[in-house]
């Protein structure tokens, strides 16, 4: 470091003030980034429930129409109702602490800052708690059906027959998501269509112009065979341990309404401050309640090993 640049955050460190914009200068370079998509939605049907509301499913039974019959008294569908199944609730805590000489010196930012911090890291949790879960439901082990092995990059396809399995198990696909890193390879073939005829064993491949260009101009492409395609971009717990947030290894293709995430309850706070200690001992820590219910899991097809 020069010697100039040396003597600039010398006399910077000596105003308490200073201190404070200094660190909160080096908190903003160093902080690890967060998931701008907000994909639970994009997955799952997604409610935010209060203390005390009901978290049972009810399955209402036995509505039927009859082919009319004039002059005659025609039959009547008894209701029935079926409590289905319940939410088993899970809960996320994100809890600090520091003396309060630190927090006094301005050394690790900003209460502010740190309370954003927080809050942004329990909604990336929710995120990766829900991706993984619904990435986990099959395997190759408990299904041949709803999973693949791609043993490398996603190939038409792998997708294309992911993509046909969902439509005929639901109304429709809903989206394929997945880290970009593995996402990507959609854009190599993507831009193109094949009309199933072969010259010299290979397919007969047209470039569509309009999904040509929008990979040139964006390096994305958001919809391919009737699908939305929605890439998250990778994020990092930190930059000292930089453990991935989303399985690189897998893509999800899941069909409309095959479940439900739930929040239950508000962001419950506390801040104080321990006295005990010397210097006092301070604490900021957030938590909240979630559940998962899926209840159409054959709308949900795997593709793993992606590489």
């Amino acid at each position: 470091m020069d010697k100039e640049l040396k003597e600039a955050i010398a006399a910077l460190v000596t105003d308490k003030g200073n201190r404070e914009s200094l660190a909160q200068m080096f908190v903003e370079w160093l902080e690890p980034g967060h998931i701008t998509v907000d994909f639970v939605s994009l997955l799952l049907d997604a409610r935010s429930l209060k203390e005390g509301d009901s978290l049972v499913k009810k399955l209402r039974k036995g509505i039927k129409v009859y082919t009319l019959v004039p002059g005659s008294i025609h039959l009547k569908s008894e209701i029935t109702v079926y409590e289905r199944a319940n939410y088993i609730l899970d809960g996320l805590d994100v809890g600090v602490t520091y003396n309060e000489w630190e927090m006094n010196a301005g050394d690790l930012g900003t209460v502010e800052d740190i309370r954003g911090e927080m809050l942004a890291k329990l909604k990336d949790t929710f995120q990766q708690k829900v991706f993984t879960a619904l990435t986990s439901i099959w395997t190759a082990v408990n299904t041949p059906n709803n999973y693949v092995e791609a043993g490398g990059p996603i190939t038409a396809t792998l997708l294309k027959n992911a993509i046909d399995y969902i439509n005929q198990t639901t109304s429709g696909v809903k989206a394929v998501v997945g880290a970009r890193s593995a996402l990507t390879p959609i854009t190599q073939f993507g831009g193109f269509w094949n009309d199933g005829g072969t010259v010299g064993g290979t397919g007969m491949w047209s470039g569509l112009d309009p999904q040509l260009q929008e990979i040139m101009q964006t390096a994305w492409l958001g919809k391919w065979y009737g699908a939305p395609i929605v890439a998250v971009n990778q994020i990092y717990d930190n930059f000292e341990d930089y453990n991935a947030f989303i399985p690189e290894d897998k893509i999800l293709v899941i069909g409309e309404k095959v479940g439900e995430f739930i929040t239950y309850g508000d962001v419950n706070y506390k801040e104080y401050s321990d006295p005990r200690p010397t210097p006092p001992q301070w604490f900021m820590e957030f938590y909240q309640r979630f559940g998962i219910m899926i209840w159409k899991a054959d709308g949900i097809y795997v593709i793993g090993g992606i590489s």
